[in-house]
């Protein structure tokens, strides 16, 4: 009875063993192509936008992630300066914005401001630039500062200089120190 109690154990624990190694098969181990990427970095990232041999933007930002699929870049502390004539006429800085690289244009998000030649400074949120139609946007809280007077309202279009600009719903605040 000994001998068949030894020979039951040891039949258990060659069975185990067998289902120890069986469960350790190896795997292949699958290595899968990775589609090549369509997204770019680029540090210190500059596009120059001409019209018949004349400067028309130059935008300037600390860093891009190009799409190319999109044809879309999103930019870090972009500086867009605008020209018209090929003479400057402001400068749009914003924290972050999108650029369609095929159109020109611009979605700033955050805060955005404008300064121009003329020394007016626009401030506002989420601004859009259409580079075909050359004028500024937005539909949030604007702050327009001119000839030492404050303009506020909500939603603006102008120019890239602000010679023409329409600001809705708006109020006016005089500096009588001027």
């Amino acid at each position: 009875m000994r001998i068949l109690r030894y020979e039951r154990i040891l039949f258990v624990f060659a069975a185990l063993i067998c289902v120890a190694l069986a469960s350790c098969k190896s795997e292949k181990t699958i290595i899968e192509e990775t589609p090549p990427m369509t997204e770019q970095a680029v540090e210190k990232f500059t596009i120059t936008e001409t019209e018949a041999g004349k400067v028309k933007m130059v935008l300037e930002s600390e860093s891009a992630i190009i799409n190319e699929d999109t044809q879309k870049a999103f930019l870090r502390l972009p500086r867009v300066k605008f020209y018209q004539d090929g003479k400057y006429a402001s400068t749009l800085i914003t924290e972050s914005a999108d650029i369609n690289l095929e159109t020109y244009d611009i979605a700033g998000h955050g805060k955005c401001t404008i300064d121009t030649v003329n020394n007016e400074h626009l401030q506002t949120t989420n601004l859009g630039y259409d580079a075909k139609k050359k004028i500024v946007f937005s539909k949030t809280d604007v702050t327009l500062t001119r000839d030492g007077d404050t303009v506020y309202g909500k939603g603006f279009e102008a120019d890239t200089k602000l010679d023409k600009i329409v600001i809705k719903k708006q109020k006016i605040i005089i500096n009588k120190n001027n």
